[in-house]
Parts: structure tokens; sequence; C-alpha cells
């Protein structure tokens, strides 16, 4: 897979360019539904665990994504995780920071 942004993966492959900057104001909610970040983790983790209990994922596997998440939930809690417009909403931002940190694999 070639490296694109994040920002390019939500609206890649059925689009030949990116939203004109009026849909991008319109469809951008990061700025009010970023206080969502610990449902939004919260459920991540509770995901990760069924998929660990019913064996679809490793318990490694799953250690490291609940890590992965703990992490991006300390750095927003601290003030140091960085929001980024482009990514929309407070579910892309999360896991855009959580590929950072560990990776698609």
């Amino acid at each position: 897979m070639t490296k694109k942004t994040k920002s390019n993966l939500i609206w890649g492959g059925r689009f030949s360019s990116a939203p004109d900057q009026l849909m991008k104001s319109i469809n951008c909610s990061v700025d009010f539904d970023k206080r969502l970040y610990k449902q939004d983790i919260s459920a991540s983790i509770v995901h990760v665990r069924m998929l660990v209990e019913t064996e679809i994922i490793s318990s490694i596997a799953g250690s490291e994504i609940e890590s992965g998440l703990n992490t991006i939930l300390k750095e927003i809690e601290d003030g140091k995780f960085v929001f980024k417009q482009e990514l929309e909403d407070i579910h892309m931002n999360i896991e855009s920071r959580f590929y950072d940190l560990i990776g698609s694999n």
C-alpha cells in the first residue's frame, strides 16, 4: 500500500479529488465531538476485548491495541494530543494517532 495521509484515505477510492472547502467545513465535527474521546476509546477497548475473547485476534495483539488506545487517552487528558481538522471527527483523529503508535499489523 502506498503511503497516503489519513485525510486522503477518508475520501479516497470513489472520488478523484478532495472535497470543496465548503464541504470540509460542513463535514468537520472534531471541534465539538472531541469531548467524546472517552466514549470513543472505551468503545474501541470493549470491541478489542470481544475480539480477543472470541479468538478473532490474539491476546498479545489485543494487549498492544489496548495499550495504544490508553496511550492516546492519556495524551488527550494531558493536553498533548493534536486534533486535526482534516481528519474530520474524533474517531478518525484517534484512529490516525493509533496507526502512528502501533501501525496496522
